[in-house]
């Protein structure tokens, strides 16, 4: 990317930044991102993703309709159960890169 020149970005219409724009916001939240990282651990009940972060099962529950209206997780039923998973990996990997770039840059400037 440093390599680019202004020349090789082409500016895309609003209409084509709105789905860029909506998915930074949903991984915006702090709540929504722990309960991201720990769907990513694997298949997990919203009783144990509330036991994990300390949080209600009703504050899960809205930030997994939040999820999965972005189609970033999914819930399966077993039983009586519903388990929740990850199926979008390129959240994981914005969110390894960005902590990994903030790292670095906060060593280059300590």
């Amino acid at each position: 990317m440093n390599n680019l020149n202004k020349d090789q970005i082409d500016i895309p219409a609003t209409s084509e930044l709105l789905p860029i724009i909506d998915f930074f916001k949903t991984i915006s939240d702090p709540t929504r991102m722990r309960i991201i990282l720990t769907i990513a651990n694997g298949p997990i009940t919203v009783t144990e993703i509330a036991q994990k972060l300390d949080l209600s099962q009703s504050t899960i529950s809205h930030q997994l309709r939040l999820l999965k209206q972005q189609r970033f997780i999914v819930g399966e039923r077993s039983g009586k159960q519903i388990f929740y998973r990850l199926v979008d990996d390129h959240v994981l990997q914005i969110y390894f890169l960005t902590k990994s770039h903030i790292q670095e840059k906060n060593e280059h400037y300590s």
